[in-house]
C-alpha cells in the first residue's frame, strides 16, 4: 500500500467522501457538521487529492464528482505507520508506552486491548 498522509483539513473532505461515496465540492461543503472552509478552497483540495491519487474524478455537466480510490483502513494505517516511524523510531511498543503514561488509554481500555491482544495470538 502506498503511504498516503493526510492534513487534518484533508482527512475531515474524504471522510466526508467515504461518508457519501462520491460526490461534489458543493456536496462535501454540505455535509460539513461545521463549513469553516470556502467552497473554492474545497474544490481546491479535492482536486490535489485527485493529483496524488487518493481520490478520483468525473465530470457530471459542470462539475466533478469525486471518489475515494484509498480506504479509511489505508489511511489509518500508514497514518500510524508514519508515526511510530517518525516519533516512536519503529517501535509500536513505544508508542503505546506514551499512550498509557499520559493516561490517553484508561483501564477498561487496556483490559479491551489486552483481549483483542489475546484473540489475534490465538488465530496464529
Amino acid at each position: 500500500m502506498p503511504e498516503v498522509k493526510l492534513s487534518e483539513q484533508q482527512l475531515e473532505l474524504v471522510t466526508i467522501l467515504w461518508r457519501l461515496e462520491a460526490g461534489t465540492a458543493r456536496d462535501v461543503l454540505n455535509a460539513m457538521d461545521d463549513p469553516n472552509l470556502a467552497y473554492t478552497t474545497i474544490a481546491t483540495v479535492l482536486s490535489r487529492l485527485e493529483k496524488r491519487g487518493v481520490l478520483a474524478s468525473e465530470t457530471q455537466g459542470r462539475e466533478r464528482v469525486y471518489r475515494p480510490l484509498i480506504t479509511e483502513r489505508d489511511v489509518k494505517t500508514s497514518m500510524v505507520s508514519s508515526l511510530i516511524s517518525s516519533l516512536f523510531k519503529g517501535d509500536p511498543k513505544a508508542l503505546m508506552a506514551h499512550l498509557v503514561r499520559e493516561g490517553d488509554v484508561d483501564e477498561d481500555e487496556l483490559e479491551d486491548l489486552g483481549k483483542l491482544l489475546e484473540g489475534e495470538k490465538r488465530d496464529v
